[in-house]
C-alpha cells in the first residue's frame, strides 16, 4: 500500500486494485504500516498551524492542551477507520457478497487516504482553499470506495454495487461528522481544562 499510487487507483482501478489485493497485506500490516502512520498526518500538520499563527490558536489552545487535542484526534481517526470497515463488512451482506474484515479494512483505508493527504494543505493559511480541497478529497474517496467495491469485493452487479456504494459513503458521512462533533467537544473540553501537563 502506498499513498503515492494513489492516483493509479483511481485511473487505472482494475489493475491496481488487483495488485494490491494479491499482496494479501493482514490486518496488523495495514494497520501499522498504513492507518497509523497516516493517522499521524493531521495531527502533526495541526501542530504546525498552530506552532506557525502562535496568535491566533495559542491563547485557545495551548501547548500542552495541543498535546492532549492531538492524541485524542488521532485516536478517533484510527478507531473509525476500523469500525467503518466493520460495518462495511456487514454491510456487503445485504448485496450476497460476505468479504473479510481484511478486504473490508484495505479497502476503507484506502479511501481514506485522501483525507490524509490532504490535510497537508493545512498549512495553507486560506480556510475557503481547505475546504474546497475536503470536497474534492471526498469525491476521490466516493470514487476509491466504488473501485475497491467491484475489484476486491469482486462484486460485478451494477446495481448491487451502487447500492453498496451509497450505503459505505452514507457510513462513512455519519462517522466523519461523528468523528468532528467529537473533535469539537474534545476542544471545548480541553479549553475547560484545569491543569497542565508540565505540572504535577
Amino acid at each position: 500500500m502506498n499513498p503515492l499510487k494513489l492516483l493509479s487507483y483511481v485511473t487505472h482501478q482494475s489493475e491496481a486494485w488487483h495488485e494490491l489485493a494479491d499482496k494479501k497485506p493482514s490486518v496488523q500490516q495495514m494497520l501499522l504500516m498504513y492507518v497509523i502512520p497516516l493517522s499521524i498526518i493531521p495531527p502533526l500538520m495541526l501542530y504546525f498551524v498552530v506552532q506557525n499563527h502562535p496568535k491566533i490558536f495559542m491563547d485557545i489552545l495551548p501547548g500542552d492542551r495541543l498535546i492532549i487535542f492531538g492524541l485524542g484526534l488521532f485516536f478517533s481517526q484510527v478507531t473509525t477507520v476500523l469500525v467503518t470497515a466493520w460495518i462495511t463488512q456487514h454491510l456487503a451482506k445485504m448485496v450476497g457478497i460476505k468479504p473479510s474484515f481484511r478486504d473490508a479494512l484495505l479497502v476503507i483505508a484506502v479511501a481514506a487516504t485522501p483525507f490524509w493527504l490532504v490535510s497537508i494543505f493545512y498549512l495553507v493559511p486560506s480556510f475557503t482553499v481547505n475546504i474546497a480541497l475536503h470536497g474534492v478529497a471526498g469525491l476521490v474517496s466516493a470514487a476509491l470506495v466504488n473501485q475497491g467495491i467491484i475489484s476486491v469485493f469482486k462484486l460485478k452487479r451494477r446495481g448491487a454495487a451502487i447500492m453498496l456504494l451509497i450505503a459505505i459513503i452514507c457510513t462513512a458521512a455519519l462517522g466523519l461528522g461523528i468523528l468532528l462533533i467529537g473533535t469539537l467537544m474534545s476542544w471545548g473540553g480541553i479549553q475547560d481544562l484545569q491543569f497542565s501537563l508540565k505540572k504535577p
